[in-house]
């Protein structure tokens, strides 16, 4: 019997328990978690992949759903699904400011080990309804289908801001009487692409999640219209139990053509003045935040992350935090890092808001799971919003003095790069 017979079969037969949620898992041969996501048609659908293919997840349909990063107590052994967008004033159709999901349906992959995993909440409506729900489900699930390459060909290019307009904002940072009192800003762009036919988004996910594995990549579309991907290198915490695990990304070099000049370009990233006062500035904003819910605090030394097209400072900070810190908190008190948006938050954020002309939505926000034991978010850069033939691409960079509104402007298409190699431009 299958695992989906098998659970339609205790569905058939189970007796209301105690409480109002129930979770019931199977154990499930290795599929194609996105393969089997783009076969389904109902939504919402999420997909969430750990750095270097230390697992993943794909759900489907709703059983619960809340805008707070909270767990009531009624369901705080479940594991929800969801995000954040980068401000609750930049929000896009189909993505609330923040959303997060208890499907009805979750495939987990953990190394080897894949489970199917059914959610039942009945909390505000009747325990019967909820299993009839979840059985008209089962019973029009699809299976996973072949994910193939699509050949995307792109029509049209428009860039918000421009280059000029571009120039004029990193100006207005790089002012001597702005820096006074605001140290970094973190400036960003958004690419549309118009393609000839409708985009595959699973497809692109996948491919682009074969150039970049180690990264965390993530897919999430709460309604057939609107799809938000990418494959990013940031995560913002991992917290399991009281023990954290954060990290300070910033300052950016290309990937060299040779070996020789890759490590050139590493030293250059460690020693470059500008480069590390950036980062200096994003890591003394998350000490000072971090300092508010955590015990004590150690840090790592400086590394370097590599990827396919980019390299970028990191270094890794521990913390153990107070026994009434919870994701709520580390949300607010870590999003958005000054990676994403800039340093002092304040004023840096209202210079985002007044000055930036188009909303991040989503990007730039935080994504990932939500749970009592342990809770994983990463930062939602290098991404995607695929809405049929439309896909638009994100980039930032960070801003402080002495930036050069050219190169700047050159860091953002080193970031777009990879999913740009994907498509062809005519």
């Amino acid at each position: 019997m299958s695992a989906f017979n098998a659970l339609k079969h205790a569905l058939l037969k189970l007796k209301q328990p105690e409480g109002v949620f129930l979770s019931l898992s199977f154990s499930l041969p290795s599929v194609s978690l996105l393969g089997w996501l783009k076969a389904q048609t109902h939504y919402p659908q999420i997909y969430l992949s750990d750095k270097d293919d230390q697992g993943e997840v794909a759900a489907i349909g709703k059983a619960w759903h809340t805008d707070q990063a909270k767990l009531p107590e009624n369901i705080n052994k479940a594991r929800l699904y969801g995000g954040m967008g980068f401000s609750n004033h930049a929000t896009w159709p189909d993505f609330p400011h923040c959303q997060f999901v208890l499907p009805r349906l979750e495939i987990r992959r953990q190394g080897r080990v894949t489970k199917l995993v059914c959610n039942l909440y009945w909390a505000t409506s009747d325990f019967a309804s909820q299993v009839n729900i979840t059985l008209a489900l089962l019973d029009s699930l699809n299976p996973a289908e072949t994910l193939t390459r699509q050949s995307i060909h792109i029509l049209q290019r428009q860039d918000t801001p421009n280059k000029q307009d571009w120039r004029n904002l990193v100006e207005q940072v790089t002012d001597e009487q702005f820096q006074q009192h605001t140290a970094k800003v973190v400036l960003s762009r958004r690419t549309q692409l118009t393609s000839s036919n409708s985009v595959d988004h699973y497809a692109l996910l996948h491919q682009w999640q074969m150039v970049n594995p180690n990264c965390f990549q993530f897919m999430f579309s709460f309604t057939p219209d609107s799809h938000f991907i990418g494959c990013t290198p940031e995560r913002l915490y991992l917290r399991s139990g009281a023990r954290l695990t954060t990290e300070s990304l910033a300052g950016t070099m290309p990937r060299g053509i040779s070996s020789e000049e890759d490590e050139k370009l590493s030293h250059t990233l460690l020693h470059d003045h500008k480069i590390k006062h950036e980062n200096q500035l994003v890591l003394d904003d998350i000490l000072a935040q971090l300092s508010k819910v955590s015990l004590d605090i150690g840090l790592d030394k400086v590394s370097i992350l590599k990827l396919n097209q980019l390299q970028h400072l990191k270094q890794r900070i521990h913390a153990y935090l107070k026994p009434d810190a919870s994701d709520h908190d580390l949300l607010n008190a870590l999003h958005p890092t000054p990676a994403v948006g800039g340093t002092p938050r304040k004023s840096a954020l209202a210079f985002i808001k007044q000055n930036e002309p188009y909303s991040r939505g989503w990007y730039a926000g935080a994504i990932g799971v939500l749970s009592q034991q342990q809770s994983q978010f990463a930062v939602a850069i290098r991404s995607a919003l695929i809405q049929h033939n439309q896909i638009t691409l994100f980039a930032g960079a960070g801003i402080v003095k002495g930036s050069n509104p050219a190169l700047e402007w050159q860091e953002l298409e080193h970031k777009i790069a990879t999913p740009l190699s994907l498509f062809k431009l005519n």
